[in-house]
């Protein structure tokens, strides 16, 4: 069965490429017994992130008219019609800019339910945020969720590094937003919180460079003990998204 990935937040600079390189960079590396290939898509219009990664062939959807910065949502009939008859995986990266064209676009259209209807199986990923970025990334779920047919997997990622994911000592399972959208939520995906002055600098700068976990434990240009610890990160992701996936 071909599944479709959807990246959904409305708040930008949360980690939704970020998010997105993980979920690709784990589905490339497992695919032993998935005869589909995979494609990653990125939809961003303003920051066109992860179709910088150079480890995959990651496709641009140019959804602005040649010449203009606003968003022709009927772009997103291309994406429909890739998705519809392209027997493969997707993950597709959407940038906070895109993200209310592709919502309203998904909702109006009907989008979602066709490509149930399909045979595709539709996993919807928010990004939850520690810090400033918390209220705005809880309602961008919320709203999401919201939207979302009754047969789309929701996966929640907690990403820690603006600060912890949780409201007055409550984390996020104990909120009422978690209860509210509990009996859709397929997983809660904790991104590993460790020391920034190792692990946190060694992911920054694989960021930076635009790299993958492979490319990066192969690369000359980490020190052996960043080799390490990246190592040490990927297999713990990798672990957690198998965990969740095959839930």
């Amino acid at each position: 069965m071909s599944t479709v990935h959807f990246i959904l937040q409305g708040k930008g600079g949360v980690g939704k490429t970020f998010t997105a390189s993980l979920l690709a960079q784990f589905l490339s590396d497992n695919r032993t017994n998935d005869p589909l290939p995979l494609r990653m898509i990125d939809t961003d219009p303003v920051n066109a992130t992860f179709s910088q990664y150079q480890a995959w062939p990651v496709e641009r959807l140019q959804i602005q008219d040649e010449g203009s910065t606003r968003i022709n949502e009927r772009r997103f009939d291309d994406l429909m019609e890739l998705l519809l008859k392209e027997e493969a995986d997707f993950v597709i990266d959407n940038g906070a800019a895109s993200f209310v064209p592709l919502s309203n676009y998904l909702t109006e259209n009907a989008a979602i339910s066709m490509l149930v209807d399909a045979g595709r199986r539709v996993c919807v990923h928010s990004v939850i945020t520690g810090g400033q970025g918390f209220g705005d990334t809880i309602n961008g779920f919320n709203q999401t969720a919201g939207q979302m047919p009754d047969d789309v997997e929701l996966y929640v990622w907690l990403n820690p590094y603006f600060g912890k994911v949780e409201h007055s000592s409550k984390q996020f399972k104990d909120m009422a937003v978690y209860k509210q959208h509990k009996t859709r939520i397929r997983a809660v995906i904790e991104i590993p919180n460790q020391s920034s002055d190792t692990f946190g600098a060694d992911m920054r700068d694989m960021l930076e460079k635009k790299l993958t976990f492979n490319e990066a434990v192969s690369s000359d240009q980490f020190s052996i003990m960043s080799r390490q610890r990246l190592s040490m990160v990927r297999k713990l992701v990798y672990e957690r998204l198998a965990n969740a996936l095959a839930a």
